[in-house]
């Protein structure tokens, strides 16, 4: 047993001690990382109101890690899942419109480009059909035209 948990502290008590002198650790290492200061740490950004006083162990050498990555992987998916409308699905609509606008403009470029060479034969071939009937027409009402 600890001497933070023999002296009655609460458990949550040694996590943050350990979480103060990593920060102090860090902060030591790196002059830079007190202009960072106001950038949350992961234990201060999720709320973990799903677990109990009772649940958790009296030390952090108790603690069974594995479990514990099991239920923050649990949790965290959980939440990301509740998430999903603004995390994935929003985005995804975001880049499934841009994705269908560049198909859709490309598509109109490419039957543009293979449409415009049939229209033009097939007008091409509709006048030419039609001067020829009209031709037909003059060359039987007047016949010494010809």
């Amino acid at each position: 047993m600890s001497a933070s948990s023999e002296s009655g502290a609460p458990p949550g008590g040694e996590l943050e001690q350990l979480i103060a002198q990593l920060r102090a650790a860090d902060e030591d290492d790196d002059p830079s990382a007190q202009a960072d200061a106001s950038i949350p740490l992961l234990t201060e950004i999720i709320d973990l109101p799903r677990y109990d006083a009772g649940e958790l162990p009296p030390a952090l050498t108790d603690i069974d890690w594995s479990q514990l990555a099991l239920r923050v992987q649990e949790n965290v998916l959980e939440r990301l899942l509740g998430d999903s409308q603004t995390l994935i699905d929003e985005p995804m609509h975001d880049a499934l419109h841009a994705l269908i606008e560049r198909a859709s403009a490309s598509l109109a470029a490419e039957l543009h480009l293979a449409l415009a060479p049939l229209l033009r034969e097939r007008v091409a071939r509709a006048v030419t059909d039609e001067l020829t009937r009209v031709h037909d027409e003059i060359s039987r009402a007047h016949p010494s035209a010809d």
